[in-house]
This record gives structure tokens, C-alpha cells and sequence, in this order.
């Protein structure tokens, strides 16, 4: 019960998938005023993207779990 990877460095315009393929329901919520619009819903198959338009650090968790964090850091 972890993202993987936890933190991953992309840049301005990539689109980050998360896979969603465990026995509970996750999901993926950001963390902060930044990253409002990371939101998926919660599911325990299936995968789900953001297309990141803006630099700098978004942290996110699952709110389901909320020991599940990870960091998308993105630049230029």
C-alpha cells in the first residue's frame, strides 16, 4: 500500500498516469491551494491521468489512506 514510485520529476506538459490495481480502493489527491486539481476517484482497478501545466512541487496522497503520499515535482 504505496505509490511507486513516491516521488517522480517530470516536465511542464507531461501527463502523469497512476495505475490503480490492488485488493482496497485508492485514490489520489493533491495536497495544498497547487494542486487543487489533482482528484481522481476512488477505484481498485483502472488507472487515471493529470496533465501537469505548471512548474513546481505538487504533493499528493490517497485519502483513503492517508500514510500513501508521494510528490510529482515538475519543471521547466
Amino acid at each position: 500500500m504505496k505509490f511507486s514510485p513516491a516521488d517522480l520529476t517530470v516536465k511542464v506538459g507531461d501527463t502523469v498516469t497512476w495505475k490503480f490495481s490492488d485488493k482496497v480502493p485508492h485514490n489520489v489527491q493533491g495536497i495544498g491551494d497547487k494542486a487543487m486539481g489533482i482528484n481522481s476517484p476512488i477505484q481498485q482497478k483502472g488507472e487515471w491521468s493529470y496533465t501537469f501545466t505548471v512548474a513546481g512541487a505538487y504533493r499528493y496522497l490517497c485519502s483513503l489512506h492517508p500514510e500513501m503520499r508521494g510528490t510529482i515535482t515538475v519543471e521547466q
